[in-house]
């Protein structure tokens, strides 16, 4: 009876779902778009192995002797680099043209990839800032609209690498390139002379090491240039843009916490530090708009003495009244020279986490979900993922955490750009952000609380993966795994696929541990402990270049759940795509789907 009632619902699709008071008119996120960015995450995990293992003869020696974590970093900013110059040649052409013309090289694409899945952060600086404002004209249309797994996998055009060579003045290829990525170029803080300082050197002293530093060129500045001054420039540089520009606030203070947009607030947060005795500015010594500015800006940086730990202070004296979570907000965007708001490479190195977690789950393996047996697997995830929205909806106050097959679903819905922070406001009414990082501690009791908020409106358990629930004891999960092995019953079951229990496990690659009181501490036991904490510790810390160290070597029941909210939140319509999730009778053995519910 459950095959022939699995076949029945084969035939129909889950059109419609219901987030917080409102239905929608049909999934916000497809399987063939989950598929399509699986397709991309094997990509950047191939990449990530062709850069770890030194498998391309290109990798100059130098990178060679580094070890892995290093190389694969050196890596990174070469890609960011890349990644900048793309964005500031970007000129708006028709769809077809981009795709086939200006579509970017894998590694430009894992930038933009990890970007995105910062939404707040993202969306505010496509509205913030001037090199990206060709970007943001293609993310409602382009992103959305084009299967980027497929395109990144295929063989570029030749019309295409042309294109971006006349472009961003370097090879398409990543490794091609870099053979000419030996430097990066920069201002001077003080003077604004035109300075090139080498990725990597000798002494250790590059611009991807944790040492960077470098002498200003020009005889009568010979500032000693490192990350803190260049942070003091680029805080600065966006404190005295003229008001009619682009940059009208501060970075980090667009969204609240819970992701509203309040432009007024960024707007009287950007005002507040302009007119505070440590950044305002003096009585201008040139009528010449321009010059006055730059004066304005020397006088800011001699004031504190081109000194980062100096900047933040006047910035807290001058945010007193703010909120302290507003203030970390705002320097924590201002902690390197990159126009972004954001640590790309850190939040490049979090997604890797989060891909080696689906590799393990076999999930990027070549025609994983071709079959129908196994495409349940992201179409339950489809329906999880829309509930997950709808407590979101109906819980303002909740830092909801993911698990792994929801957070995959999560990042399709994030690459759609525009389109994600749209369906936002419509169906939550606040921006559902996807921060880059957050402490131990906060994710620890969230992920606690979301569990609580999950069981209490949909009454059937949010992990199912056979990790401790919040509050449980020893006795109470021994007779949950024995009911779970005898199939005694509850009240009603939903039926995942095997192969889907894993992925309902959290997915935590956005955790910065307590490295004083262990890798998590407050967590239960995740699912391959030693490989996730040795990942996690080592982008909780200070990211720089090393040397080459020695190397380490490197199906369970469904659980049985009561009737609850999920059936209502899903209208099923006589459409061709996929079941429901099957679920069993509470008063005997026949199969009944959500639709029958």
């Amino acid at each position: 009876m459950q095959n022939q009632a699995t076949k029945k619902t084969s035939r129909r699709q889950m059109t419609s779902f219901v987030i917080g008071s409102q239905r929608t008119p049909g999934p916000l996120v497809s399987t063939i778009q989950v598929k399509g960015h699986l397709r991309l995450l094997r990509a950047f995990h191939n990449l990530r192995v062709i850069v770890e293992e030194c498998k391309d003869r290109r990798i100059p020696a130098f990178a060679v002797q580094m070890d892995r974590d290093s190389r694969w970093m050196w890596f990174i900013t070469l890609a960011i680099d890349r990644f900048e110059r793309w964005v500031k040649s970007l000129k708006f052409v028709p769809l077809e043209k981009f795709i086939s013309k200006q579509f970017p090289p894998i590694d430009v694409w894992m930038i933009w990839h990890a970007y995105l899945l910062n939404p707040c952060w993202y969306e505010e600086d496509c509205e913030r800032l001037l090199v990206l404002q060709q970007l943001r004209l293609l993310n409602m249309f382009v992103v959305a609209s084009i299967d980027v797994g497929k395109l990144a996998q295929n063989q570029p055009t030749e019309s295409r690498i042309a294109a971006w060579h006349k472009q961003t003045g370097s090879f398409f290829d990543p490794f091609d390139a870099i053979e000419e990525l030996t430097h990066k170029q920069m201002e001077c803080p003080r003077c604004r002379t035109r300075v090139f300082v080498p990725f990597v050197n000798d002494n250790g002293t590059g611009y991807s090491e944790q040492q960077f530093s470098a002498l200003c060129p020009l005889p009568g500045c010979r500032l000693k240039i490192t990350k803190g001054n260049l942070a003091v420039a680029k805080f600065v540089r966006d404190l005295t843009e003229s008001e009619d520009g682009s940059e009208n606030y501060m970075a980090g203070s667009l969204f609240f916490g819970n992701g509203k947009r309040d432009p007024r607030r960024a707007k009287a947060i950007k005002d507040q530090l302009m007119q505070s005795s440590q950044f305002c500015r003096r009585n201008p010594q040139s009528s010449n708009q321009r010059i006055a500015r730059l004066d304005w800006e020397r006088e800011i940086k001699e004031g504190i003495g081109y000194s980062w730990p100096l900047l933040k202070d006047a910035i807290a004296i001058a945010l007193k009244d703010q909120p302290e979570a507003t203030r970390t907000k705002i320097v924590s965007a201002y902690e390197d020279d990159s126009p972004f708001s954001i640590n790309l490479i850190a939040a490049v190195l979090r997604q890797g986490i989060f891909i080696k977690r689906i590799d393990e789950l076999g999930w990027l393996r070549p025609g994983a979900f071709k079959d129908g047996d196994k495409l349940q697997v992201l179409e339950h995830a489809l329906l999880r993922y829309h509930c997950f929205l709808d407590l979101a909806a109906a819980s303002p106050n909740l830092i909801p955490v993911p698990t792994l097959d929801i957070d995959l679903i999560w990042h399709t819905h994030q690459l759609m750009g525009g389109r994600y922070g749209v369906d936002c406001e419509i169906y939550i009414g606040r921006r559902v952000d996807h921060p880059l990082t957050t402490e131990e501690a906060v994710l620890s009791t969230a992920l606690d609380n979301t569990c609580h908020a999950w069981q209490s409106r949909f009454h059937i358990p949010y992990m199912q993966c056979g990790c401790t629930a919040p509050n449980e004891t020893v006795f109470q999960r021994l007779i949950r795994i024995i009911r779970q092995y005898t199939g005694t019953r509850t009240h009603l079951q939903v039926s995942l696929h095997p192969d889907h229990l894993p992925a309902t496990h959290p997915s935590i690659h956005n955790a910065v541990l307590d490295l004083e009181r262990g890798a998590f501490g407050s967590f239960s036991k995740p699912a391959h402990p030693q490989r996730d904490e040795r990942d996690l510790v080592r982008v909780s810390r200070p990211l720089g270049v090393r040397k080459k160290r020695s190397r380490k070597t490197d199906p369970e029941p469904p659980q049985h759940m009561e009737e609850g909210f999920v059936a209502e939140k899903m209208t099923e319509q006589h459409v061709p795509l996929s079941p429901a999730p099957p679920y069993a009778s509470r008063h005997g053995s026949a199969v009944h789907f959500m639709h029958d519910v």
